[in-house]
């Protein structure tokens, strides 16, 4: 019993701490599904009346993108960013907001999730004066339980290499600020304007064992592979004239 009782104690602290500042940015998600036979150019124009309204200025700016790929292919992404959980307590809400955010979805769409995903700065590069592009690849990973840590290992040697080569696109690294059973643990963001950024080779083996020494990229690949149990890339293309400027 007290072996129980102290496994409970270590996992609370360990959530205090997770959620113990309030300094950070976050992304929050909502995966919406187009309805059968749904008219999108009214949802179009009245999810960009919402935004336009309610999330036009920091820190709680949306953006709306298509997503292309992965799991949740098909859905409208609604995103709000940076706001975090303390600025949720002055965040645009009450009965004027939440009716026209109903009337703005409610018709169009399924909620498939609602997603809250706290940015690691220090795990992250992003180059200086770089804008949002508009397109990303949001790449989630199931992480073995009690791997986290290994998994955190990697992205820090990844980070290490962007910051000393000065690459012109980001690699931001997010966190799930929930637990959920379909795996969603870890995300990194790349975001690029252009479609041929896909077929370039960027050269992150070359550069990584310039970095960490020869053979260190394998080594990468196999830990890489021992803790990660599977990985979705999330394609999507923003769609400017719901998003807010």
């Amino acid at each position: 019993m007290r072996k129980t009782m102290m496994i409970v104690v270590l996992f609370v602290c360990t959530t205090l701490i997770a959620f113990g500042q309030s300094d950070y940015k976050m992304l929050e998600l909502a995966y919406l599904k187009p309805l059968p036979g749904a008219d999108l150019e009214a949802a179009s124009k009245a999810i960009a009346e919402h935004n336009k309204k309610f999330h036009a200025e920091d820190p709680y700016k949306a953006s709306v993108w298509s997503n292309m790929t992965g799991s949740m292919v098909g859905t409208w992404v609604w995103v709000m960013y940076p706001a975090n959980f303390t600025h949720y307590d002055d965040r645009p809400s009450g009965k004027e907001h939440d009716k026209d955010w109903d009337k703005a979805t409610r018709p169009y769409f399924k909620l498939i999730a609602n997603e809250y995903w706290k940015e690691d700065d220090e795990l992250s590069y992003t180059p200086e004066e770089f804008k949002q592009a508009g397109k990303v690849v949001f790449t989630i990973f199931d992480i073995k339980p009690g791997d986290s840590y290994r998994f955190k290992a990697i992205l820090e040697d990844i980070a290490k290499v962007y910051n000393e080569k000065k690459y012109d696109y980001n690699f931001v690294v997010y966190w799930n600020q929930f637990e959920n059973k379909n795996g969603r643990d870890v995300a990194i963001e790349v975001m690029f304007e252009k479609w041929s950024f896909l077929d370039a080779d960027h050269g992150l083996k070359k550069d990584f064992e310039e970095v960490h020494g020869e053979g260190s990229w394998w080594k990468l690949i196999e830990e890489y592979r021992d803790i990660v149990v599977s990985a979705d890339d999330e394609l999507s293309i923003l769609m400017p004239e719901m998003s807010a400027e």
